[in-house]
């Protein structure tokens, strides 16, 4: 006789977010075929436990639904189209060159797979297999490559006035008001951080924009002055990430998502750019703390004080992580 599965979290917080997720979702009279979760894939460098911790917790949330009666689907997005902002510790100086490339474009330091980016995701993705976690991997660059957010990139675009005003509104940011919440590959110098878009054409869905120095991590970034238009359906560009998120929510039909309280800002926003532009519910949110080292910082890819899901689980099982 078969011995019956034990999930663990049965009665825990997981199966009450997905009964709040399956109430929330009649009352909007949305389909209930497949209810889909997020969870974000930092591609800028080591993975540690706390990025592998927001794919579990989403994971947690689709077996509750899946236990509920309901199927249910992870979606592992890669911010592979993310520039980088600096050097992890522990990686190669030569680095510091690619600084506000998208991670998708630069080489492996490693050189084990094609870019940079796709190495630090392969990392997390080896330690979701590793745990045993059912996904659908969404690279962020194949996703603009294909055209994925194209119509959401546009209306928000479209809306950016009103956006910037409501940014300033929420966060105190004014950032938005003088620019958009687009950066393209400037196609001069190859970088994506540095591009600052002032104006679109809807008819020919193009920004202008131009390469200038711009605040990176703890310093600046020289751009290379060049001024040029970009058509933001050719997937060289990407959203901001006070914006991102509602375009990715509308685009993939997202349903749930966990959130790290550093973003909870980002996230409020993003939140009502999908309801009052995209005109889609934002998913539900639960928001987690962050991973500590025992001087009390966060554990961070960039000062590397981190412990991987890899080293973890050398030395410990799949269900105490």
């Amino acid at each position: 006789m078969q011995q019956e599965v034990k999930i663990i979290g049965r009665g825990t917080w997981l199966d009450r977010v997905a009964d709040e997720v399956i109430t929330r979702e009649k009352r909007l009279g949305r389909s209930l075929s497949l209810i889909r979760v997020e969870s974000g894939i930092a591609a800028s460098g080591t993975p540690h436990i706390g990025n592998v911790g927001d794919a579990i917790r989403s994971y947690g949330v689709k077996m509750a639904l899946e236990s509920a009666g309901y199927r249910s689907e992870l979606i592992a997005f890669s911010d592979d189209f993310d520039g980088l902002r600096r050097v992890p510790a522990g990686y190669p100086e030569w680095l510091k060159d690619y600084l506000a490339h998208p991670v998708a474009k630069i080489p492996d330091p490693f050189g084990c797979h094609a870019s940079y980016g796709e190495h630090a995701g392969a990392l997390l993705r080896e330690s979701l297999d590793m745990l045993g976690i059912h996904y659908t991997f969404v690279s962020g660059a194949e996703a603009y490559k294909k055209g994925l957010l194209n119509e959401q990139i546009k209306t928000i675009l479209e809306n950016s006035q009103l956006i910037g005003k409501k940014i300033r509104e929420m966060v105190g940011q004014t950032k938005y008001e003088q620019v958009l919440p687009y950066t393209p590959v400037c196609a001069n110098c190859g970088r994506i951080y540095t591009t600052h878009s002032y104006s679109y054409d809807p008819k020919s869905a193009t920004v202008s924009y131009s390469c200038e120095r711009t605040e990176l991590g703890h310093g600046f970034e020289e751009g290379c002055g060049h001024k040029g238009t970009a058509r933001v359906t050719d997937g060289e560009g990407k959203l901001a990430w006070k914006s991102e998120f509602a375009a990715r929510w509308a685009a993939l039909d997202i349903r749930f998502e966990a959130i790290g309280k550093e973003i909870a800002d980002s996230v409020r926003v993003n939140d009502w750019i999908c309801e009052n532009v995209l005109k889609f519910p934002p998913p539900l949110h639960v928001r987690y703390e962050l991973f500590q080292d025992k001087t009390g910082r966060k554990i961070s890819k960039s000062t590397g004080n981190l412990v991987t899901p890899q080293e973890w689980l050398n030395c410990a099982s799949p269900e105490s992580l």
